[in-house]
């Protein structure tokens, strides 16, 4: 990472519609899943908000803020009377940081479901969002009027919160964008057909909410390409950009929909700052401020944007909830601390699309900021203690981190010859680079702590017993449970496996497994693909990540065999057994199988040192074989007992 000292232009404060915000930084709107089930927000989404304006950050847009029952979405948080209390808090708290927020207001139309509304849900026209697959009812003239009133409602109401500015949400989920969506608008009226008739209610709603928010700024979320079959493109987003520039005050860029949602929240199989070239195009186009978005990780990509005229402002989401001191630590020099985003998706957007709020794999903190802010974490000790972690993976090394913030002496065993565990091995598989970011920041943060790091030594019970310690993390990680005769994911990456006709059995069906399966399949081998699971690689995200590794497959010699075992293997023959439909399949000419997924706990250390230390902790993969993310939670779950 660059060691960049002078970013001054994105240090820089900047004026929108005359609300003054003290850098770019934009904390964009993204849906934490954090409100209560009558669609109210909540003490979570207070001290998350706040703990981003104590970061550093000039502008936070709180999300998708319902403006009608007919789209309200499972713990969306609704424009109306009862949320106010709570908004007023938030806000408050927020300005308490010179940090501005704006308010987002939205409504599902076909990406809702009519278990959230008691009601058919509304839309454009009857053609459903495949993702949900409902079909819904194309609405009235009378209900397009209502919707519209319903915008400037909320907005009217909202000003009662006190948030200094508004926007619409036209972008990758909401009825406004499927307005615009020649895939989702078949309309025969003055609302559909030609692309102004599209942008019609578009227009009419900023329309609508201006008189209620009288000089306050009212920006747009706009999807710039849609990145569906007879979905609208760039070209036409330009057009549709210059259409809307009369009526707002910023352009908050946006892309793909929950259809293509690898182009909404682009992953690390995507190159950071993947939108960038067409968020240029629209800024050319166009007189208001743009706010840039898709994987701006680095300051220094972000500098590089504002200088380049691309964009007029920062927008991050996955990279504040990595790092909530983002801006503050670009404003202190301190870039090598920041903890990127990886692009992994699994806890952010992963959560979210099974109904659940959001966390962050590398920040397990993210979303529990009422126990775990930085503050709490960073607050020293009154009792500075001697602390041995044995083991360097990433439990090891985030107890570490948290431990050595608090203050105590901390000395680290580690048996190989470099720090990193598991996530050496899984930012080795193909196209999985970016995980190794947590182990960059976590080695740099732990020399800048001096950590004392005992690298090619394997640490035994007298070892630890004779550094006198006051507490003892054991987090020795887990040992493979592979059959004589099969392989290893070490193997692979070895390059050890012969043979052009390979089974990988996945128990793994995370990354582990699927990168095995790609590793292969590149070497041009014939992969089979069996998996206990219902689809092969399951326990990825689905959406941004498993997808476009699917889509790459696809290319290659891969088969695959869900809901399958293998129950035999004799001479170049696997037996597979599908439990569920109760039936047997053989595989011939197999000649080398690999086998993902089984690992058992390395705790002997910690059962030999039960009863000889007073404070024994054990965490990671020596207390359970899980994944990188339950490493890294366990540590921090320790840390109240630092």
């Amino acid at each position: 990472m660059e060691n960049k000292t002078n970013f001054s232009q994105l240090l820089s404060p900047f004026s929108i519609k005359g609300v003054e915000l003290k850098n770019r930084v934009v904390f964009l709107p993204h849906e934490p899943y954090y409100g209560s089930e009558d669609h109210l927000p909540t003490e979570k989404h207070q001290f998350y908000y706040e703990e981003r304006a104590r970061g550093g950050v000039a502008l936070i847009v709180m999300p998708s803020l319902g403006v009608h029952p007919s789209g309200y979405y499972a713990c969306q948080v609704a424009a109306k009377e009862e949320s106010l209390p709570r908004l007023k808090e938030i806000t408050a708290t927020v300005h308490a940081y010179g940090t501005k927020i704006f308010a987002q207001l939205t409504h599902y139309g076909n990406q809702t479901k009519s278990v959230e509304t008691l009601q058919p849900t509304w839309a454009p026209s009857a053609i459903p969002d495949m993702t949900v697959r409902e079909i819904p009812k194309e609405m009235t003239g009378e209900e397009i009027a209502t919707l519209v009133k319903a915008f400037g409602q909320a907005a009217q109401l909202l000003m009662q919160a006190n948030f200094d500015g508004f926007e619409i949400k036209v972008a990758h989920d909401g009825i406004l964008r499927q307005f615009l969506s020649p895939a989702k608008n078949a309309r025969k009226d003055e609302y559909g057909g030609s692309l102004q008739n599209r942008a019609r209610i578009v227009i009419e709603v900023l329309k609508e909410i201006r008189p209620y928010i009288g000089d306050k700024p009212l920006g747009i979320r706009l999807c710039l390409d849609e990145f569906i079959p007879n979905g609208y493109s760039i070209d036409d987003a330009i057009e549709y950009a210059k259409l809307f520039n009369p009526f707002v005050d910023y352009i908050n860029s946006d892309f793909g929909t929950w259809e293509s949602m690898a182009y909404s929240l682009p992953s690390l199989n995507f190159e950071q700052g993947f939108h960038l070239k067409a968020i240029a195009r629209v800024k050319k186009a166009v007189t208001v401020p743009v706010i840039a978005s898709g994987r701006i990780i680095q300051p220094a990509m972000a500098e590089q944007v504002l200088e380049s005229g691309t964009a007029d402002l920062i927008g991050l989401a996955r990279g504040l909830i990595a790092e909530p001191y983002w801006v503050k630590k670009v404003e202190a020099g301190e870039i090598e601390e920041i903890s990127e985003c990886t692009g992994c998706n699994q806890k952010c957007i992963g959560r979210l699309l099974q109904n659940r709020a959001i966390s962050c794999v590398v920040n397990p903190a993210s979303g529990f900021e009422e126990n775990y802010s930085r503050q709490v974490l960073s607050s020293r000790s009154p009792n500075p203690q001697k602390v041995v972690i044995v083991g360097g993976g990433p439990a090891g090394l985030k107890a570490a981190e948290l431990a050595a913030r608090k203050g105590h002496q901390v000395v680290l065993f580690e048996k190989s010859d470099s720090l990193g565990g598991r996530v050496k091995l899984e930012s080795s598989l193909p196209g999985k680079k970016e995980l190794g970011g947590v182990i960059r920041y976590l080695t740099y943060v732990l020399n800048r702590l001096n950590v004392d790091i005992r690298l090619n030594t394997e640490a035994t019970e007298r070892e630890v017993l004779a550094e006198k310690p006051d507490l003892v993390v054991i987090a020795t990680g887990a040992s493979r449970l592979n059959n004589p005769g099969t392989y290893s994911i070490e193997d692979v990456l070895n390059n050890k496996v012969s043979g052009e006709n390979v089974l990988v059995m996945d128990y793994d069906a995370g990354l582990e497994g699927t990168g095995a399966v790609e590793y292969l399949a590149n070497q041009g081998k014939t992969v089979h693909w069996a998996t206990p699971v219902f689809f092969n690689g399951q326990d990825n995200e689905v959406a941004t990540v498993l997808l476009p590794i699917y889509g790459r497959l696809g290319t290659k010699k891969v088969i695959a065999h869900p809901m399958s075992v293998m129950v035999k293997f004799d001479n170049g023959q696997a037996t597979l057994l599908n439990p569920y439909f109760n039936r047997t399949e053989i595989l011939s000419g197999i000649e080398a199988v690999i086998v993902t997924g089984l690992r058992a706990a390395d705790n002997a250390l910690y059962a030999a040192l039960k009863g000889k230390v007073k404070n024994l902790h054990l965490i990671g993969d020596a207390a359970a074989p899980r994944d990188t993310a339950a490493a890294l939670a366990d540590a921090l779950s320790l840390s109240s007992n630092l």
